[in-house]
């Protein structure tokens, strides 16, 4: 699962890629989503509902949906 959550988060990346502005919050919320799973940190519920609502609606629940904390 937490493999999904990685691809759906950088085709998110990509395809905001065009308007610069969500550039600023969709990058380091993916780069952190990727060193928390590299280094086995849990991932809170907060961080969870906003890659929600403003990453990719599919890898926030995704996220909320992986009980492998």
């Amino acid at each position: 699962m937490k493999t999904a959550v990685k691809v759906f988060m950088i085709i998110a990346c990509v395809g905001m890629g065009f308007s610069l502005i969500p550039l600023c919050w969709t990058i380091p919320m993916t780069v952190h989503y990727f060193n928390a799973t590299k280094n086995h940190r849990p991932i809170g519920v907060g961080f969870k509902v906003c890659s929600l609502l403003f990453v990719s609606l599919i890898a926030g629940i995704l996220m909320l949906c992986d009980h492998e904390n």
